[in-house]
């Protein structure tokens, strides 16, 4: 295994970790407002991968009774997952062998 494989293994387990902590952390904080009628799935949707004045109302009506204590999402975090994942895919589909354990 050679350390390109490795690091374009690494890229991509820390991007889809970074993205569902981002799905978990939009869902924590979203889902509260959602459950209360406020907003719509599809209006909270929006929220997952960036800020709009209606997200920033359903932060602020977000009710923070969950164990976390959270009452703001950064759809940053998404962002960056979501990077880190396209970045994996480009180094496998520009180098296709190294997702197969072949030498570079």
């Amino acid at each position: 295994m050679t350390s390109d494989h490795r690091l374009t293994i690494a890229l991509g387990g820390i991007g889809i970790a970074l993205t569902l902590v981002a799905i978990g952390w939009w869902w924590l904080i979203f889902g509260i407002v959602v459950d209360s009628g406020t907003i719509t799935y599809a209006q909270a949707a929006t929220c997952l991968a960036g800020t709009t004045d209606l997200c920033a109302l359903a932060q602020a009506l977000c009710t923070a009774n969950h164990w976390l204590g959270l009452r703001a999402y950064a759809p940053e975090v998404f962002w960056a997952g979501s990077a880190l994942l396209i970045a994996t895919l480009a180094q496998l589909t520009i180098r296709p062998g190294l997702g197969r354990g072949e030498q570079p």
